[in-house]
């Protein structure tokens, strides 16, 4: 029995990741490949059922794009390894039932589901080729398609940011695990508001407008403000949209982006995102938000998909419009945190003094957590790649993040998360602030008068 290529983690020199500053030292693709397929044949998309997904690949693919060695592609994958849980079985019959799409759309939304979907998937790549799948399965406009394109922003975004990686790095088995990813994750009812949103843009009864002015719109406007709840915990999103769904629509579809206007829109989507860095507490230390950080680290996705010749501008366009639309949804969904820009621009670093991209890289590596300081730091850095060329345009005012703001984040993210954990694990969730727009979440971050 022939093996199948899309079930095969083959890491090329060709395909090494975007924002990169150091080669890879010899040997570290093949070490990645074997981590890689490891924990493709080992484990479980979901490491619990309630918002525990697999960093792995996140963690190790960002650490080949950063320059690491085998030193920290171990550190990587052990740190993700202790919690992951086997994969399910896979039902068969179920793998040939998916091949009709009503019966794929049935079977949808299950957690368990991820390996049967896998394999599917699986198969179909190596029918088609992975491209002609995402082609399909996401951006055809049929039934099941605009199923699953809502699905990969499910989950805080990590269906997608998967997708990304698979792409940036060309790797058939990452794209199989996304798809597979998106299919099996259970819903956080976004689709009706894409729809609905999409639908009320293309009426031409609303006028575009910059993106940073429609993050003030949503912390101004008091339905919304007043509709996020910290108790919702990681549903916070379905929560503020079952409570202030409209006016979240009225506010998300001013975000039009023309063909001609696609990098600047990306560039947009991206220092507006990363303006929620900018979301602290006076008197308290900074934090980066654990919420707000998925609209950094998705962004890199995205740039790498308004990067493919393959995929169609109108695709791009709608892809780009839900992920700044879902960003202000989920800005809106952590309270709508004001943003501090001088608490970014004035900040004095500590363990990252003197440090530049280079040195901030290096020490980033060696930070022990599951992916998501390394992955927020070199979506800064591709950021602030992206962004420098609109800094000056006319338009500049739509660009809150600009200049040294990246590496001040990056280095806020640094010397609030190192050293945190090392000890006990159990501490990692310290790192972060898990709702800067609400004031109790802030009562467990030393005043700044304590350091």
């Amino acid at each position: 029995m022939a093996v199948k290529k899309s079930s095969q983690v083959h890491l090329s020199p060709e395909h090494m990741g975007l924002a990169r500053i150091d080669e890879t030292a010899p040997g570290c693709l093949e070490l990645a490949s074997q981590m890689l397929q490891d924990n493709h044949d080992k484990y479980h998309m979901y490491f619990r059922d309630v918002a525990g997904h697999n960093h792995i690949p996140h963690s190790i693919l960002s650490v080949i794009a950063m320059g690491g060695g085998p030193k920290e592609l171990r550190r990587a994958y052990d740190d993700g390894t202790a919690i992951q849980r086997p994969l399910p079985p896979v039902d068969t019959q179920a793998v040939q039932d998916l091949k009709d799409p009503e019966k794929f759309m049935a079977k949808m939304l299950v957690l368990d589901g991820y390996t049967t979907f896998l394999a599917f998937f699986e198969q179909e790549i190596d029918l088609k080729g992975w491209k002609a799948v995402v082609n399909e399965y996401c951006f055809s406009r049929t039934p099941l398609a605009e199923a699953l394109l809502s699905q990969l922003f499910e989950g805080l975004y990590h269906p997608i940011i998967h997708l990304g990686f698979g792409i940036e790095f060309d790797q058939p088995s990452i794209v199989a695990e996304a798809l597979a990813h998106a299919a099996s994750h259970d819903p956080g009812n976004i689709d009706q508001f894409f729809l609905r949103s999409e639908k009320l843009a293309r009426s031409g009864s609303v006028k575009s407008k910059p993106l940073a002015e429609l993050y003030t719109e949503v912390r101004d406007n008091e339905k919304i403000r007043g509709a996020a709840r910290l108790q919702d915990g990681p549903f916070r999103g379905q929560g503020v949209l079952k409570r202030a769904m409209d006016e979240l629509i009225s506010v998300a579809a001013q975000f039009q982006v023309l063909p001609e206007d696609l990098e600047r829109g990306t560039a947009e989507m991206m220092s507006c995102g990363a303006y929620t860095g900018a979301a602290q507490k006076a008197g308290k230390a900074r934090k980066i938000d654990f919420f707000y950080m998925h609209l950094v680290t998705c962004s890199i996705s995205l740039d790498v998909i308004m990067r493919q010749s393959w995929i169609m501008t109108k695709d791009k366009i709608r892809l780009l419009e839900w992920k700044g639309r879902l960003d202000l949804v989920w800005y809106a969904a952590n309270g709508s945190a004001q943003m501090r820009a001088e608490d970014v621009i004035e900040y004095k670093p500590t363990l990252s003094k003197g440090m530049d991209w280079r040195g901030m890289y290096k020490a980033a590596l060696n930070i022990h957590d599951d992916g998501h300081v390394v992955k927020f730091i070199r979506a800064l850095k591709n950021g602030e790649n992206v962004v420098r060329p609109f800094e000056r345009s006319q338009n500049a005012a739509s660009f809150p993040v600009t200049g040294d703001m990246w590496f001040k984040m990056a280095q806020i993210c640094y010397d609030s998360t190192v050293n945190i954990g090392e000890e006990n694990p159990n501490e990692l969730s310290k790192k972060w602030v898990w709702g800067a727009g609400f004031e109790p979440a802030w009562m467990k971050i030393p005043d700044l008068e304590s350091l």
